[in-house]
């Protein structure tokens, strides 16, 4: 019996001495020692000064504790930090610390980091410079591995990459940041320099949206982040649409001058492609009970139209948009436009808006019978037209509103006169042609 008994005992001295190792080690090991050699490694790989602070062991979770860590901002985007964060956990091998003390790094973990992006106008991003200035350092042959014989760095391969609980803060270089995503958690794993690998990102908007990011990114290496390729799916749910007018003027695209998008929520599901500096993005997109305060599309049709008595009110409100998005380097295109407007009805076409903000959109007015443009439907060439076609040109914060007096096909029908010979003032004024019809007409006065 004392026979059988024999390996469960040294079994269980066995345990019992490694988890003494593992408590009283600490006690022996001043991780601050190692402090400058992180720092350094870190400083070198991302070309930004690193500062880290207070160090503990955690033998039993295999890391390095900080207490806080800063990073650096490109000093030609901002002068304060580009990453704050409580504590970094440093993952690391522990048998080569405990017995060589030889410190191997293979994770890193950031716990309620603040990370500011920042965007300049001309499109340029802070984090593009990260990893800008590293260079690879190959010791001689014959000599023995860095700080081996200090108790430095042997090996610092970040395999692992984990941030929890953080914040990202979206801004223009120079200005204030106009919006930050809360509750950010990051991971990538198997990080390489000669392959893709995977990377998760998901995060609450300021007002409560939910993002889901999922894809692959890499290799690293590059010299440039934004050169580093990516293909992933985005996926957009519940955000308020205040959320969205906030990136559109990180990303430099304006609303119409004095306007505001209200209420509503904006889902989507967009495939990315890049690389960074490159990216593609694509996919439908749909709004719902959104309101563009400040800018009534129905009122600039009338106005157009020459109908200036129209009850249209200030504002568009949008009860459903859908469109297939593409937003890329040389701007955005929406095609497969599909809106449904209360004032007006419904709303197809398609159009682009330039890097510029410039607009080109071709788009077709289904109006509504109880709309207060609806009397244009008792025009038989609006009727057999199949609606009214106009253009949105100018620029984002300037729009303009045009009648598209050739795509009137049923105007042709209405006189023998070709188009081009018509008597129209301009092709933003129909006032020539309809307006007399839609104008209200003043009450006869009585005879005495």
């Amino acid at each position: 019996m004392a026979d059988k008994k024999k390996p469960l005992i040294i079994a269980a001295i066995v345990v019992v001495v490694i988890l003494v190792i593992l408590i009283i080690t600490p006690f022996f090991i001043d991780a601050d020692r190692f402090r400058p050699d992180i720092e350094s490694a870190l400083s070198d790989k991302l070309g930004r000064k690193v500062q880290i602070g207070h160090l503990s062991v955690s033998l039993f979770s295999g890391s390095l504790e900080a207490d806080q860590i800063s990073i650096a901002d490109d000093p030609a985007y901002n002068s304060g930090a580009f990453l704050t964060a409580k504590s970094l956990a440093v993952g690391i091998d522990v048998v080569p610390l405990i017995f060589s003390r030889n410190l191997r790094v293979h994770a890193l973990e950031f716990k309620e980091p603040r990370i500011e992006l920042l965007r300049t106008a001309a499109g340029a991003w802070n984090f593009s410079t990260l990893g800008g200035t590293t260079t690879a350092k190959q010791p001689p042959a014959n000599d023995p591995p860095a700080n081996a014989t200090s108790g430095g760095l042997n090996s610092f391969t970040v395999d692992k990459l984990k941030i929890s609980d953080g914040t990202i803060a979206f801004g223009r270089a120079g200005q204030p940041t106009r919006l930050a995503y809360q509750d950010v958690n990051i991971s990538a794993n198997n990080i390489s320099q000669v392959a893709a690998f995977p990377f998760t990102f998901d995060a609450k908007t300021p007002s409560g949206g939910k993002l889901d990011l999922a894809g692959n990114v890499g290799p690293i290496g590059t010299g440039d982040a934004e050169k580093m390729p990516f293909d992933g799916q985005l996926k957009v749910n519940g955000v308020p649409s205040q959320d969205v007018e906030n990136l559109l003027a990180v990303l430099g695209y304006a609303l119409p001058q004095g306007s505001s998008l209200k209420g509503g929520t904006i889902k989507a599901n967009l495939a990315l492609h890049g690389p960074l500096d490159r990216m593609m993005t694509q996919g439908p997109v749909e709004l719902s009970n959104v309101t563009l305060a400040g800018f009534s599309l129905a009122s600039k049709l009338a106005g157009a139209l020459g109908q200036t008595t129209s009850a249209t009110g200030n504002d568009t409100l949008i009860k459903l948009a859908s469109s297939n998005l593409r937003y890329a380097a040389d701007g955005v295109r929406a095609d497969s436009v599909n809106i449904v407007i209360p004032m007006i009805g419904g709303v197809t076409g398609a159009g682009t808006v330039s890097p510029n903000n410039d607009l080109n959109f071709r788009l077709l007015a289904k109006l509504d019978g109880s709309s207060p443009l609806a009397q244009l439907m008792k025009l038989p060439f609006f009727s057999q037209g199949g609606g009214l076609p106009f253009r949105i040109e100018g620029t984002a914060s300037s729009p303009r509103v045009i009648p598209d007096i050739a795509g009137f096909g049923g105007l042709k029908g209405l006189t023998k006169t070709p188009l081009n010979q018509l008597n129209v003032p301009n092709q933003g004024q129909l006032g020539g042609i309809v307006g007399g019809l839609l104008k209200k007409k003043k009450p006869q006065s009585q005879p005495q």
